[in-house]
């Protein structure tokens, strides 16, 4: 028994509730593991994951699932042992799939019996985070109650479907290959009419329908093929009417934003009638619906990560020949984020610009520049390329350093949909890869260890230092492991073209360069990836986020990823990152309001540069603006054009002349700690200097001509009409930052602002009590007591007691030379490689803060669909 089964077999044993005591210290668990075996189990003692947010229909929901005698139940139980003892998941993470499964269950009609029902579902996941085991687990829970039929639709293409298909033949239909669940006994073995092969989708002459007049479950793994679904519907068709009529169906639509929509069909409630010009819907869409309109007793479950297309379908849409469209009316359900996942938050960060919470993505971004992006996209490799495949190398080998197992690893390079490109890029990948390995293998002295060794000290000892500093390996242990890592790895182009494929289960230790398009941007699951080269520029918020193939478990070995994109392409994941949150975030209010699917509308945050999905999933959806407002919100500038050097000394030169006559022509200051302040100043002026400040073009977050606007609505109202204006120097000088000359009687002193990895983001760049500058003694006093009696942020507080009619600028002098300050798990790095090269300057940001208005005007756009988003009382 190796480590991974005595670890597997413990936390089985810890799962029937004897204690952790008991079970390290059974004779089964061998002596030399049962420390570190304890030192494991204590620690997933303290995972906590969140319950998953839940709206349902309640209308005809009886409760059933709790009468059941589940001593009878096989498939749950099997699968269960499966996941604690084989694939090793902690005991807190099965015990959350049990009980969330569970939830969903319940929700679903009592299989038994012969009254008719349809409900149609969504499942909320996270891009590569175990959806799959979810509803795997739910189809367990499913046979287990008595339902006969499971139609599982997966993906678009033979790759994604053998991969459902698989995972599912090992963790539930049973093998008697490898050490998967075994085969049921006899009475409880699945009808499988779709099999483990490429090429191995519906088709009726390996099926027999009088399978379905029996008492034991089918499963049908079949892709969204128009082709394979007319002839699943031609079969069923075949089937005597009665075990259509009672029959109890599910189907599971896997990544059900994709093909599954509606993109061509008429808007058409029911209730109207059919105009001349009905429009029937697309081939897909309306095959899924027609195939459960042949059944009596079915339900339709949508499981994506991705759901902004599902929850914009018309909620009232109905066709004549295949009745109701796909909205998940009866129960959407947000899963909790499983523990050890990795997603857009984690490695890129989210900026809230509502609640202002601000987190700091990982350092594992790296930059891909525009001259870069230019070589990449005539098919060379720019040096960034090189770099990546020289960190693949060093973190495969450092993987191989740390591990007693052999593992899979894989590097994604991911340029172009097209074909040709692919292939342009692995010639180049390739011949780049031998002459790398050729220089490893008779020349390493020449030049190659010398990179090796910068790159692992410089790149990848810093954030092991921050992530994991007990794993921090010296270069002179990590080079015996580089060869090997190096000559195991194959480069392979995964396309039609090519028909290559990545089959980890046919080579569960392989090691690849990948070089891909669509095949790589959806659903499939690439293995122990390392490093990712991704420049694919895609407006769409599903597409992009489904192209993430970084995103998933990483856990252990994190702080080897890299991620080499453009900066355009990090700001917008973490974009989406607020996106997301603020989803999830709405489903939690709704479910705490008891609302259901069909009294709630899911708002979705609008982008200035990006689509939510594409312009026919959304056609019947409308873009509103919310009331909500600046009262009480802080704007600030964070977000420049560090990578574009050229563009970023036009912005800072621009905006160093327009700060300098806009304070200039104020008057006289008074002097504080950290600077000048000007009073009384007037709105008209902050308005004519805000439309001249030039910010990034790809600055999200702030929009000056809206501020301007909504300034000038509030003057009408006799609110803002007077500004309080501070420079946020440091209090004292600090040579390494410098001051400079604004053209006042004193000179202005630098502070620092240092950016999130290889970002052009600064993060927050206001400091806890700013915001109170200008108030009164009786006014911080206030502040103060509202702080500590509410528990909230000293600023936050300031723009509760600040007047309505009193707005405040914060002008911040930022010096070309911030040093950056390491801290647990986030790294800063300077705002240059060079803070004295010819383009380096200085920055100048802004912060805007609004105190509570009593008249707010609504500034924040978002897309709906058919049921209006509103706000809840």
């Amino acid at each position: 028994m190796n480590y991974a089964e005595a670890l597997g077999l413990a936390r089985f044993i810890t799962s029937t509730g004897i204690s952790i005591d008991e079970a390290v210290d059974n004779p089964v668990i061998p002596s030399d593991f049962r420390k570190r075996i304890r030192l494991v189990l204590e620690e997933e003692k303290t995972i906590i994951l969140r319950p998953a947010s839940m709206l349902t229909d309640d209308k005809d929901y009886v409760e059933w699932l709790s009468k059941q005698d589940r001593s009878g139940w096989y498939y749950w139980p099997t699968l269960r042992q499966y996941i604690l003892t084989t694939k090793g998941w902690p005991n807190p993470s099965v015990q959350s799939l049990d009980k969330e499964t569970d939830r969903i269950l319940a929700r679903l009609p009592q299989p038994n019996g012969t009254n008719p029902f349809d409900k149609k579902g969504l499942v909320l996941g996270y891009v590569q985070s175990g959806k799959t085991s979810n509803y795997t687990a739910l189809i367990a829970k499913a046979a287990d109650s008595g339902y006969r039929l499971i139609i599982v639709l997966s993906g678009i293409d033979n790759g994604l479907r053998l991969q459902t298909h698989r995972r599912l033949k090992r963790e539930i239909v049973g093998t008697t290959k490898g050490k998967y669940v075994p085969l049921p006994p006899i009475g409880k073995q699945w009808f499988e009419f779709t099999r483990e092969e490429l090429d191995g989708d519906f088709d009726p002459g390996f099926t027999n329908n009088a399978a379905l007049q029996g008492s034991q479950p089918v499963l049908l793994v079949v892709k969204k093929n128009g082709f394979v679904l007319r002839r699943l519907l031609k079969w069923l068709k075949s089937a005597p009417k009665e075990v259509m009529q009672t029959i109890p169906l599910i189907v599971i639509d896997d990544e059900a934003d994709l093909a599954s929509i509606d993109t061509r069909g008429s808007y058409q409630p029911k209730s109207d009638e059919i105009p001349e010009n009905y429009e029937d819907p697309s081939v897909i869409n309306e095959l899924i619906r027609d195939l459960l309109n042949r059944f009596n007793r079915k339900v339709y479950i949508a499981y994506t990560a991705t759901p902004f297309a599902n929850i914009l379908i018309p909620h009232d849409n109905y066709d004549p020949n295949v009745s109701d469209d796909l909205y998940p009316k009866n129960f959407m359900v947000d899963l909790p984020k499983p523990s050890g996942y990795f997603g857009a938050e984690e490695l890129f960060g989210r900026m809230d610009d509502i609640s202002e919470d601000s987190i700091e993505g990982m350092d594992v971004i790296r930059n891909i520049s525009d001259e870069d992006l230019i070589e990449l996209q005539e098919s060379k490799l720019p040096p960034a390329i090189e770099r990546a495949i020289l960190s693949f190398i060093l973190a495969g080998a450092a993987r191989k350093c740390r591990s007693e197992e052999d593992f899979p690893a894989t590097m994604l390079i991911h340029i172009s949909f097209r074909i040709n490109d692919q292939l342009q890029i692995y010639a180049a990948v390739d011949k780049k890869f031998t002459e790398l390995r050729d220089e490893w293998r008779y020349d390493r002295n020449n030049g190659i260890l010398k990179r090796f060794q910068s790159l692992w000290e410089e790149d990848f000892q810093p954030v092991t230092e921050q992530l994991h500093p007990n794993k921090v390996i010296d270069f002179a242990k990590l080079e015996q492991y580089i060869g090997t890592f190096f000559e195991s790895i194959q480069i392979r182009t995964i396309n039609s073209a090519t028909g290559e494929v990545l089959d980890y289960e046919a080579e569960p230790t392989l090691k690849t360069i990948a070089i891909g398009g669509n095949k790589l941007s959806r659903g499939l699951t690439l293995e122990g990836l390392l490093v990712s080269v991704f420049v694919r520029r895609t407006v769409m918020y599903d597409t992009l986020m489904q192209m993430g193939r970084w995103f998933g478990f990483r856990f252990g070995y994190e702080d080897l990823t890299r991620i080499y994109t453009t900066a355009e392409l990090a700001d917008w994941f973490r974009d989406l990152a607020f996106v997301e949150h603020q989803l999830r975030n709405d489903l939690q209010v709704f479910e705490e309001q008891l609302l259901t699917p069909l009294e709630v509308g899911m708002r979705i945050k609008t982008h200035p540069q990006m689509q939510v999905t594409s312009r026919l999933k959304r056609r019947y959806a409308s873009e509103t603006t919310i009331a909500q407002s600046y009262s009480e919100h802080i704007e600030q500038t964070f977000k420049f054009p560090l990578n574009k050097l050229g563009d970023l000394a036009y912005q800072a030169d621009q905006n160093l002349n327009l700060v300098k006559d806009f304070l200039s022509n104020l008057g006289e200051p008074k002097m504080y700690k950290k600077g000048p302040l000007w009073s009384e100043v007037p709105a008209q002026k902050i308005v004519e200097f805000l439309n001249k400040y030039v910010t990034d073009e790809g600055a999200r977050n702030i929009s000056l001509p809206l501020i301007s606007s909504y300034i000038e609505k509030q003057v009408s109202k006799n609110e803002l009409i007077k500004w309080t204006i501070a420079v946020c120097g440091r209090e004292s000088l600090d040579s390494n930052l410098g001051e400079v000359d604004w053209g006042l009687k004193t000179k202005i002193r630098q502070i620092s602002r240092t950016r999130l990895g290889d970002s052009e983001s600064l993060g927050v760049i206001t400091s806890p009590g700013d915001e109170s500058i200008g108030l009164s003694k009786e006014e911080i006093k206030k502040v103060n007591e509202i702080s500590k009696e509410e528990n909230i942020a000293e600023n936050k507080a300031a723009r509760k007691v600040r007047s309505p009619k009193e707005g405040l600028i914060l002008i911040y002098p930022i010096s070309r030379h911030s040093t950056p300050i390491k801290s647990k798990g986030i790294m800063r790095h300077t705002l240059y490689a060079n803070s004295n090269s010819p383009n380096a300057r200085d920055l100048i940001g802004i912060a805007i803060s609004f105190p509570r208005s009593e008249h707010p005007q609504p500034v924040e756009a978002f897309l709906e669909g058919t049921i209006s988003w509103r706000p809840v009382e």
